[in-house]
Parts: C-alpha cells; sequence; structure tokens
C-alpha cells in the first residue's frame, strides 16, 4: 500500500531562510509538511502563500500568530476539511504557542494532523499539550487517527511529551503518531534531533 510522506520543519533551523526552505520541501517531496516557526507577522499570509507555491503545494491552515506560527501544507492528493487554529494561554513575546490543526483525509482514510508549538516552563507547556489534545478531540469527536508535529516539547519522559504521547508513539523527536497507523519509516535528516527537519512515512490500513 502506497504510504503518505510527513516533513516537520522548523524553519528557523534551515539554512537560506525562505529559499533553503522551498529547496528542503521541495527535495522531500512530502504529501503533508508541518512547518514551525512560519511566516507570522506582516503580510504572513503572502509569505506562506509563496512558500506552498514555490514547494508545490497547497496552504491547509495555520501560520499566523494564533497558530503559533505553525503552518499545515500539503499536496492535491490529500483532501481537506475542517480546520482550527488554536492559541495556548501563557503565549506571548516573540515565539507564539499555539497550533494548527485540520481534518484530513488521504486514498479515503480519514484522520487529524496538528502542527503545535509550546513555550514557557514545563508546567505551562503541560498546560498547553492538555490544550492541543482537547482541540483536537472538540474538532473531531469521532475519534479519527491523529498526528502531532510537536515544537519546544522538551525532551522525552518530561510532563507534556508523556501528554503527548498518550495513545501515540513518538518517533524522529518531533512526531506523535496514533498507533492506528503504522510507521514504515521515521528519521531526522541532519542536526541536533530536537530541532532537526524529521521525515516519517506512514500507512493507515
Amino acid at each position: 500500500m502506497p504510504s503518505l510522506r510527513l516533513l516537520s520543519v522548523n524553519a528557523r533551523s534551515v539554512d537560506g531562510g525562505t529559499d533553503g526552505l522551498v529547496e528542503l520541501i521541495s527535495c522531500q517531496d512530502a504529501d503533508l509538511v508541518a512547518v514551525h516557526a512560519a511566516p507570522h507577522l506582516i503580510r504572513w499570509r503572502q509569505a506562506v502563500g509563496a512558500i506552498a507555491r514555490r514547494s508545490g503545494l497547497v496552504v491547509v491552515g495555520g501560520g499566523g500568530r494564533r497558530a503559533g506560527a505553525a503552518l499545515l501544507l500539503s499536496s492535491l492528493g490529500v483532501d481537506a476539511g475542517r480546520t482550527r487554529e488554536v492559541r495556548f494561554t501563557g503565549a506571548g513575546g516573540l515565539h507564539p504557542a499555539g497550533a494548527a490543526i485540520a481534518e484530513l483525509s488521504w486514498r479515503g482514510h480519514p484522520f487529524v494532523l496538528a502542527a503545535s508549538t509550546l513555550v514557557g516552563n514545563s508546567a505551562v507547556r503541560l498546560g498547553q499539550a492538555r490544550e492541543l489534545q482537547a482541540a483536537i478531540e472538540s474538532l473531531t469527536p469521532v475519534g479519527l487517527p491523529s498526528v502531532i508535529s510537536a515544537e519546544g516539547i522538551d525532551r522525552p519522559g518530561t510532563a507534556a511529551w508523556q501528554a503527548l504521547v498518550d495513545n501515540r508513539v513518538a518517533v524522529a523527536q518531533r512526531l506523535f503518531v496514533d498507533g492506528r497507523f503504522d510507521v514504515l519509516d521515521a528519521r531526522t535528516l541532519d542536526g541536533h534531533p530536537f530541532t532537526a527537519p524529521a521525515v516519517a512515512e506512514l500507512s493507515l490500513a
């Protein structure tokens, strides 16, 4: 069965600015891309639109401060449904905390993808992780499988990490994949595992 390819990347960690980000996305040929630290200030809508066009993808949602500067992109092979942008409590400053969440369908299989950024101390991040879980459940009360691309989760074993692992498997240091997916491959591309881009090949029966 064909796999769904997901790329998770922090735009600030890519050399070459926007050009480098577009090159990375294009080279990975992903079906879905979760971009953290995406454009979210002046004219951010035009900026994320340009990134999508140059990468051969479409904007699913996010990109602004309300979404914690998280952006979701997809190929035309993925169908998008409802979307939600969530600003977490305790968010502020230059690096907002929030999430972009989308209900998607791939080859007739519905699921949810969320890109989230957590900011603050351990207690604040735990609260934000719980807010994220509640937002996912409120968007899809039928309990669809979900995948979370997370930024700012700190390290394995912390409270926020454990909150996101609930019913999911942590792969490639930044992706939390519902147990109903088969993870065919998952890896970081280079650099430090908590900031390096991550790619996962997923199958949903």
